[in-house]
């Protein structure tokens, strides 16, 4: 069969697609990914080897911007790309991970009665998979709901966890280490703050970065656009834009982790049981999920999570060291994944996929 995968706008997005749309190529199904020309997604799919069609969209802004009056016609012409890819494509089947790319594929593909199965990493529904619900022939959840759910709802819904990034349980921390030459002794603090990093925490970072690099080895994942050439080659520091392969290594290998709070973020570092500073995206700029997720992490590891605020507080680095030496005392306890365990949500999502799959596009192909 033939699979539209769509998730992106974000490495939260992309990284469970692509780990549901491995377990999609292992049971021998073709594939093809709808996101935007030159984004993320894009970057993460021609890494993976996965056919791209590129579809126009834009988002809604939650602060005050003049883009958002362009949005809907933005929408407007993604949505006849993407039906005029779906007809030329014709695929069996859609899996949307969300972002705002997915809602012009998602009600293109409604509209060529190509079944939709979505799904939601966060504790309720994001702006495009409420879109999306309606239309969708599943929806899938990483947690039961919290409150009560709609009967129509309730009766597409399925928990199925989060799919963790498929590579997670193949982490070699000594291959990074030699690869940067990071003393076998040197703790290692790893950044990253999503893949269009923060501009706020990274200059929290370089304000401190003397300190940081007095006790840590720091690689710092900025994002992109966000490197400062001055800091090339100072003594135990390494700054990327992005870690794609090296991602997995670099998770194994950190003691200290400084991130966002999101979903994706969160069940990888509790697979790996590692010490973070989370500083999740404000209530301004995203509808507060973030902070819901958490407050909700630092309650379940208390002693080896830290929650600060993406806030004023944060210019000159002050709490995001306070909070680094807090959790330096703090019990590290590394485990090692098991990899059925990492498999399993993605595994049972490729599954659901494949169910929604109509008898008769089964007998047609």
């Amino acid at each position: 069969m033939k699979i539209a995968i769509t998730g992106g706008g974000s490495a939260g997005h992309v990284v469970p697609a692509l780990s549901v749309a491995s377990q999609l190529t292992q049971s021998g199904n073709e594939l093809v990914f709808f996101g935007r020309d030159g984004s993320i997604e894009h970057e993460y799919a021609a890494k993976a080897d996965i056919r791209f069609c590129s579809v126009p969209s834009a988002g809604l802004k939650r602060y005050g911007s003049w883009s958002n009056l362009r949005m809907p016609f933005t929408v407007v012409r993604g949505i006849i790309a993407a039906w005029r890819a779906m007809s030329r494509e014709r695929p069996d089947a859609v899996f949307s991970k969300g972002g705002y790319v997915t809602v012009p594929v998602g009600i293109a593909a409604w509209l060529c009665r190509v079944p939709v199965v979505i799904h939601e990493s966060d504790h309720s529904l994001g702006l495009a998979n409420r879109i999306l619900a309606r239309m969708a022939t599943r929806v899938c959840l990483s947690e039961p709901a919290r409150s009560k759910t709609p009967r129509w709802l309730a009766r597409k819904t399925v928990v199925t966890g989060l799919p963790l990034r498929h590579d997670l349980g193949e982490g070699n921390p000594d291959r990074l280490r030699s690869q940067l030459g990071i003393k076998p002794d040197a703790e290692v603090l790893l950044i990253f703050c999503g893949s269009s990093g923060s501009a706020r925490i990274n200059d929290a970072v370089r304000s401190q970065l003397a300190n940081l690099c007095r006790r840590y080895a720091v690689v710092h994942v900025c994002g992109k656009g966000n490197l400062e050439p001055s800091l090339d080659g100072t003594p135990g520091y390494w700054q990327y834009e992005y870690l794609h392969q090296e991602m997995t290594d670099a998770l194994w290998l950190a003691d200290l982790v400084i991130g966002r709070a999101g979903a994706t973020t969160l069940a990888e570092l509790e697979a790996l049981g590692k010490r973070a500073v989370l500083i999740p995206l404000p209530a301004s700029v995203s509808r507060g999920d973030q902070l819901v997720n958490a407050e909700a992490y630092a309650r379940r590891h208390e002693g080896r999570c830290r929650v600060i605020q993406d806030d004023d507080a944060l210019a000159g680095g002050a709490t995001l060291i306070e909070a680094c030496l807090h959790l330096g005392s703090a019990h590290a306890s590394f485990s090692r994944p098991d990899p059925a365990v990492i498999h399993q949500a993605a595994s049972r999502i490729a599954s659901e996929t494949l169910s929604a799959v109509q008898p008769r596009r089964r007998r047609a192909r």
